[in-house]
């Protein structure tokens, strides 16, 4: 049992002697800050307009820009505006009524 113990100890007084790492400010850190707020880009909603009448099933998506986001008329979807994010909207039978940024 005293063995037991003495290594609980041990363990304690080893953790102990650990030193924290530096708190450096944020600017100094060794990985990029990625800004998803996507200010200071527009998602050329204005190039994309000829798909509006385009059924969305025809439409090679894998090619628009990213962020992107395709929905229904109606469907939920979040309320954040992002400028950079082309949204293609859909009416029931999934032909695009409208190209726009958000």
């Amino acid at each position: 049992m005293k063995r037991i113990i003495a290594i609980c100890v041990a363990a304690l007084f080893m953790t102990a002697c650990q030193t924290m790492p530096d708190q450096t400010d944020s600017a100094e850190r060794d990985y990029p800050i990625i800004d998803r707020t996507g200010e200071g880009r527009e998602c050329a909603a204005e190039q994309f307009q000829v798909l509006v009448g385009q059924r969305v099933a025809e439409v090679h998506t894998d090619s628009l820009p990213s962020p992107r986001r395709i929905y229904a008329h109606g469907d939920p979807v979040t309320m954040d505006y992002r400028p950079d994010r082309l949204n293609i909207v859909t009416d029931e039978h999934g032909v695009v009524i409208a190209v726009r940024c958000g």
